[in-house]
Order: C-alpha cells, then structure tokens, then sequence
C-alpha cells in the first residue's frame, strides 16, 4: 500500500499549514514561524515509519521501524507546544497567527495518534491485551518526557546519535534526583493523561 496514496485526505490540511506560513511571510517579509513546516515534516516521520513496520517482511525489520518511530512520536505532539510562540505582534492579527498555530498543531496531533493506533495494532499481535493499557500509557509518558526534552531542553530526535553522551547525561540526572525534577515529571505525566484521554476519544471515533 502506498504511503502517499494511503493519507492523501492529510494534504489538504498540510497545505492549508504551508499556505499560512507563506502568506505570514509574504505580508510581513519574516521568517517568524517558518520552522512550523520542519515540524510538521518532523511529525510525520512516526507516520511513516509506523505505515512501513505495517510492510516489515521480519521482526528485525518490525523492531527497527518500531525503534525509530518511538524516537520520533513525539514531535508529533510536539507541536502543541509551538502555541507558546503566540502573542500579540504588530505585523498580522494575532488571529491569523492562532490559526496558524492551532492547525498545525491539530494536524501533528492527529498524524501522531494515526501512528500510535498502528504500534497498538502491532502490539496485539504478541502482547496479552491486559498490558496494551499500560504500555500504551509509558509510550505517552516517555512521549510527554521527550516534548519536556525538546522545549525545555532543546534537544531534537537526532541528538540521540549527534550528541548521545550530552542527551544522556541529563536524562540520568532527572532519573537520579526525581524530587529536584518534579516540575519535569509533572509535565510528563500530566501531557501524558491527556494524551492518552484524548487517544481513547480518536480510537472511538475512528472505529465507528
């Protein structure tokens, strides 16, 4: 099955996101939100790599496709975050800026639990389904982690072979010292029960 034939019903969305940056950029001659387009790029990795384990001829294939998209997921969800750069600019409506930003954000959302709903498919091929629930949540835990990481922090997906020693050496600190990072545990765990609220609410929808 093609990959782009499969989720062409996402182009018009994407395109109305890439149309928006194009006219910020045409009426005010700044490049302010340009970096929307990497995000929803970077969003749709997980995408990908969840749609090409569907295609895995092994489990080696299954698992490295699986590895990368764990990597990956959360930049999907990421974009949400990129709602922290609205505010009031004298050069566009404030409005122009929030659709911008919520669209975008909307549509990494809905490519990242489009990918989740596939590792949860692949998972019940050989995971008892009374720890589907509870792996389903650590994924969104990690993934509240790793927008924690990214905003916070500024590390990217990639720093994990660019910059592993850096990356991990703060990742153990946090794990190390729990009670002095409670505001990134915090942030975890709350961007993860809503994530996954939110996931069960998608799964309904796309199974009626």
């Amino acid at each position: 099955m093609n990959f782009i034939r499969t989720y062409n019903w996402l182009y018009p969305m994407l395109a109305f996101n890439i149309s928006m940056v194009a006219t910020r950029i045409a009426l005010t001659g700044e490049l302010t939100f340009v970096f929307i387009i990497w995000n929803l790029f970077l969003a749709g990795v997980p995408l990908y790599t969840s749609h090409k384990l569907e295609l895995a001829k092994s489990k080696i294939q299954s698992w490295l496709y699986a590895a990368v998209w764990l990597l990956f997921f959360p930049n999907a969800m990421y974009i949400v975050t990129d709602l922290f750069h609205l505010h009031e600019r004298p050069e566009i409506p404030l409005w122009f800026d929030l659709v911008l930003l919520l669209s975008a954000a909307l549509n990494g959302v809905i490519m990242g639990y489009l990918s989740l709903y596939k590792i949860e498919k692949w998972l019940k091929t050989f995971v008892p389904l009374r720890y589907i629930t509870p792996i389903i949540f650590a994924i969104l835990f990690l993934c509240g982690y790793g927008i924690y990481l990214g905003r916070y922090l500024r590390w990217n997906s990639w720093d994990t072979i660019v910059q592993p020693y850096l990356l991990f050496a703060d990742i153990v600190h946090h794990c190390l010292h729990p009670f002095r990072n409670m505001h990134v545990w915090t942030l975890s765990a709350v961007f993860a029960i809503w994530m996954y609220l939110l996931y069960t609410h998608f799964k309904k929808i796309k199974l009626q």
